[in-house]
């Protein structure tokens, strides 16, 4: 029951995670409004207004006026939770500077309308325990009000609760039979927790069994990990203490040092009380053969982390040099059990241990101070649980110290992944999970690739196909995150294959558009629109209308990367279109929070214009009218005219300015000649067409392809000469498809008959003339 909890809610935040890709501002403030007034305060309402008039003044809801909380005290849910102060709610899912947006948010909730008491703020992006208190006094000095902040974490905590889960649901499109079980629990603290405080708390006899043991660790572990029982954590550490003082087996011994150990430190900040409880375990299982069982060395192992996290906030008096000792220890007996040959899958989970303390961190030598600027244990326990319920890469492995040894890690892994065949019933999920969050620390071994592949056909097995496409985006955007980019594509390409089929289509569209992304931000315009396009397309054909809203953006983001391209006529064409496709398929289909493309491709377009006034008039008008046909005109107007302008500007200006940037050249899509040039791997590479339609087509497919094989490439270390690689493509007007193979039989385009063909099709399709 606890792994289905951990599963529903990792897969709530990846569909929270959707929003944000796909810019559901609206899904998102109805789903926080559902939650907010069921477990916040339940007097909320929407708040509207017109821009014209104010708009909503940045709240998105807030609370009416009610007196039944005075006047008829207990006398329902929604008295309960209903609130006599002035509470407003906001959210965003801007995915960068959430903190500024949340000041700003506040600023103007605060400076306008009627006094605010409290605003609950919602957004998709982690904000980190320091910069939310951080955030929490800004509010109070500056605008004297309470600030709450929730993110996507929290939400995927609530969402997954039985009560709530019909918002996930509704607005995040989850299945409904994922929906959790009916609660056993009342109140504020479970009915079995109520129910074992009031069991141990009578009981006379001590305890002392490995039963009672397991009896008293659920309790112990929820006081440890939960606010609301963290008053009785001492009474179930005594407990603890009092079973480890009492019991004759060395085993339930160790588990019970190992338990106190835990919870002190992840309870009450500190591991100094039990110091010599941990020394103990690490003595013991190191030193007495008999101990071999693979449940106690995997405390070990865990411990040992513990520790490392420990000794660098100065929470312990264990020093480096002896957690190196205990470490180097626990390796050697590791392999010592593996040289025996056990059991299929007590080999399994050797090999996972083996792999796990060879890609520990490396302990300093002779540490004698702390690092001061280390999140606490209680952040760290919230980062890892966002992290893996989201797949997203852990902040602290991104400076993390020096792997052990990164390639005994590596081969263990490889071996591992070679011997689950042998045993399918090891749950290899959290090695798993384990190496997804690791991946930007390990992409450059050689091994990478194979452990990848062993471990996701793995999962395969377990969970399905779609499971391995949500491992490959993990991977993907913690790749994106430490700007391994190149590297980050073949995860992604990874995720979208795995789900580009049935109910799982949408999250192949998002991929496909972060790989346009990419694609993009490496200099490679023509794949970037290539995978825009393909992503708008199959939208279009896709039998389920919600996915409908990929294809404006799908559009809009292509005439983006045509104008980085240097297109900048076909830009203005293609975002014309992605216009009037933004218009019909979507709500609100201009507003700048939710949709930030149009507007990024507006100010493009503004600068089109400028351009075109400075250095080609002539484009003015047509520019101009293109913009007109879709009612924006006047807005790309008043952007040109806040632009700055320089005097006598040329076109060797703009496109000195372009070559800089790494941009293809300003109307470079004007003439009878299309160009298309980017450098890669050494190379500057350069693609010549004739300006018609079939010509600019044909270029356009043979340029994405190339520049997809040049990124793939890239990955792979070539050795290509310096250079300058020109190619021009002519495209071919008749082709008969005679033999089932797909071949086909082709004129000779230097014959006469294709000339002749050539200068009829000329005359029949309209050429851009500069």
């Amino acid at each position: 029951m606890a792994n289905d909890a951990v599963q529903l809610e990792r897969q709530i935040r990846f569909a929270l995670d959707t929003l944000a890709e796909t810019n559901s501002h609206h899904e998102f403030e109805l789903l926080c409004l559902g939650l907010a007034r069921r477990r916040i305060t339940s007097n909320l309402h929407p708040a509207t207004g017109p821009v014209s008039s104010g708009g909503d003044q940045g709240r998105d809801a807030e609370s009416h006026w009610t007196n039944i909380p005075r006047d008829l005290p207990g006398t329902s849910v929604f008295e309960a939770l209903a609130s006599t102060e002035r509470v407003v709610m906001a959210c965003t899912i801007q995915k960068t500077k959430v903190p500024a947006k949340i000041l700003k948010d506040l600023g103007s909730i605060c400076g306008q309308g009627t006094s605010v008491d409290r605003v609950i703020y919602f957004t998709l992006t982690p904000v980190p325990s320091g910069k939310q208190h951080k955030l929490i006094e800004e509010a109070a000095r500056t605008h004297q009000v309470e600030l709450d902040i929730w993110d996507a974490a929290a939400l995927a905590v609530h969402l997954a609760d039985h009560d709530l889960f019909y918002l996930a649901v509704q607005y995040l499109h989850l299945p409904s039979n994922l929906a959790p079980a009916l609660p056993e629990t009342a109140g504020d603290l479970p009915d079995w927790y109520l129910e074992a405080r009031q069991r141990w708390r009578e009981r006379e006899e001590p305890a002392c069994t490995l039963g009672d043991l397991i009896d008293l660790k659920a309790p112990l572990r929820h006081a440890t990990f939960h606010a609301e029982a963290r008053a009785d954590l001492p009474d179930w550490l005594g407990h603890t203490r009092a079973l480890l003082n009492a019991t004759p087996g060395t085993q339930t011994a160790l588990r019970a040092r190992y338990e106190l150990v835990v919870a002190t430190l992840r309870g009450l900040e500190t591991m100094l009380p039990v110091d010599d409880l941990a020394r103990d375990i690490f003595t013991r299982l190191t030193t007495d053969d008999a101990l071999n069982d693979p449940g106690l060395l995997e405390d070990a192992v865990v411990l040992l982390g513990y520790t490392f996290g420990a000794l660098m906030r100065g929470l312990t008096a264990v020093t480096s040099d002896e957690l190196r000792t205990w470490q180097r220890e626990l390796q050697m007996k590791t392999d010592r059990l593996l040289e025996e040959g056990p059991a299929p899958n007590a080999t399994a989970h050797l090999l996972a241990l083996r792999a796990r303390l060879a890609l520990h961190p490396k302990v300093p030598v002779g540490l004698r101070r702390t690092q001061s600027d280390l999140p606490s244990v209680a952040e760290v326990t919230a980062q890892v649980r966002e992290a893996m319920a989201g797949g997203q890469p852990l902040p602290a492995f991104e400076t993390q110290p020096a792997f052990t040894d990164i390639d005994t890690g590596m081969q263990t892994l490889a071996r591992l992944g070679r011997h689950l065949d042998d045993a399918p019933l090891f749950p290899v999920e959290h090695v798993a999970d384990i190496f997804d969050l690791l991946a930007p620390a390990l992409v450059d071994h050689p091994l990478y690739r194979e452990v990848r592949d062993l471990l996701d056909m793995a999962t395969d097995r377990i969970a399905g196909q779609s499971a391995r496409g949500e491992r490959a985006q993990a991977r993907g955007l913690a790749l994106v995150k430490n700007d391994r980019l190149l590297e980050a594509l073949r995860e992604i390409h990874e995720a979208k294959l795995n789900w580009w089929h049935g109910e799982t289509l949408e999250g192949g569209l998002t991929m496909l558009l972060l790989c346009s992304r990419i694609y993009s931000e490496l200099g490679l315009a023509m794949a970037a629109k290539q995978c825009a396009l393909a992503a708008a397309a199959a939208a279009r054909s896709a039998p389920d209308q919600e996915l409908m809203r990929f294809v404006p953006r799908g559009i809009v983001l292509a005439a983006e990367y045509d104008h980085q391209a240097g297109n900048w006529l076909s830009a203005t064409h293609l975002f014309r279109i992605g216009l009037m496709a933004q218009n019909v398929y979507l709500d609100e289909p201009f507003n700048a929070e939710r949709y930030p493309y149009v507007w990024d491709m507006m100010a493009n377009q503004a600068l089109t214009m400028n351009a075109a006034l400075a250095v080609r008039p002539r484009f003015a008008s047509m520019l101009r009218e293109a913009m007109a046909s879709v009612g924006f005109a006047t807005a790309i107007d008043e952007i040109v005219a806040s632009i700055p302008s320089e005097p006598a500007a040329t076109e060797d200006m703009y496109a000195n300015e372009a070559d800089a940037q790494g941009m293809g050249r300003p109307f470079s899509d004007a003439g009878p000649k299309r160009r298309y040039t980017w450098s890669a791997l050494g190379v500057d590479w350069e693609i010549t067409c004739a300006n018609d339609r079939l010509s600019v087509l044909a270029a356009e497919r043979f340029t994405a392809a190339v520049q997809v094989l040049v990124a793939e490439m890239a990955t792979r270390d070539p050795l290509l000469l310096p250079g300058r690689l020109a190619v021009e493509v002519h495209a071919e007007i008749v082709a008969t498809f005679d033999r089932h193979d797909g071949w086909g039989q082709v004129t000779d385009p230097d014959s006469r008959e294709a000339r002749a063909q050539e200068r009829a099709r000329q005359q029949d399709l309209p050429q851009m003339q500069s």
